[in-house]
Order: C-alpha cells, then structure tokens, then sequence
C-alpha cells in the first residue's frame, strides 16, 4: 500500500518563542495526514463514523529527530504499517519540503469499537478500504538516525 502526502504549513501559533515548532503540533499534523490517507482511499472518516465505528487511539508516539521552523512546509507521508483483527497502526513521517529532511517519524494505534465503545473486529468493507500494510514501521524506542551519535 502506497503512502498518502499532506503539506501543513508550520504556523506561527503552532511554534515557541524561538520559532520552533511544539511537539504537540506533530500529533495534530499526524492526525490531518491519517484522515487524508482515508479519504484518499474513496471514503471520508465521517462516513467511517456514520457507518458505526470509531478508530480510538490507544497509542501515540513520535522521535524527534530535527526541529521544524515557524513558515517551513512540511509534507506528513502517512501509511498503514498493520491491521490486526481489532487493530491498525499508521506510520508517519514529517518531512521538510525544501531539503527532504526527515524531522520526526511516529506511530499512532486504534483499536476499532462500536458506538457503545467495544473493541470489534475491523469489518471486511473497512479492510479492503484501508488495504495491506505497508513496509513494517520502524519502533522508535532505541533507534537512532544513521550518522547521528547516539545520546
């Protein structure tokens, strides 16, 4: 499955007092990434929720690798990195458009539920919809980039 593309722009409420962008900022762009990669697939996440199933998050988690800067595009590649019977993973990575730097990769994972909030077992339409998992995401625990000193 191929992954999905999503320019952001880094904006000024969304960076400290140096014009770096906040950490938290990259779980909102995350998000924005993850709802295109769906509606790229033919089908919004509203009609997913219409439909009767939520995708709640049950972990979230980014390496920073480099800071993004108040004003840089940043393109957020998103994929499916593993769908279980009851779960998926996405994969992300926040790349600066100008060099191609990778500033952060992370990793978000849902359970799916029904309305009333139990786990059930992805629905076929909504596996065939989402596709095959992409290359096996990178655990961010314990990795380093190549030619960066380990800390």
């Amino acid at each position: 499955m191929e992954a999905s593309d999503l320019e952001v722009r880094v904006r000024y409420a969304e960076t400290d007092q140096m014009g770096v962008a906040h950490h938290a900022a990259y779980l909102v762009w995350f998000e924005a990434g993850r709802t295109e990669f769906i509606r790229g697939r033919g089908r919004s996440y509203a009609q997913i929720e219409a439909g009767g199933w939520l995708l709640v998050v049950v972990e979230a988690r980014c390496r920073y690798l480099r800071p993004a800067r108040y004003d840089d595009v940043l393109i957020i590649r998103t994929h499916l990195a593993s769908l279980g019977p009851a779960s998926l993973e996405f994969g992300y990575e926040a790349i600066r458009k100008a060099d191609g730097a990778v500033l952060a990769r992370g990793a978000t994972v849902h359970a799916a539920v029904d309305r009333t909030g139990r786990p059930r077992r992805i629905p076929d339409d909504l596996r065939r919809l989402l596709g095959e998992p992409g290359p096996a995401s990178r655990r961010l625990q314990g990795r380093r980039e190549p030619g960066r000193p380990a800390n």
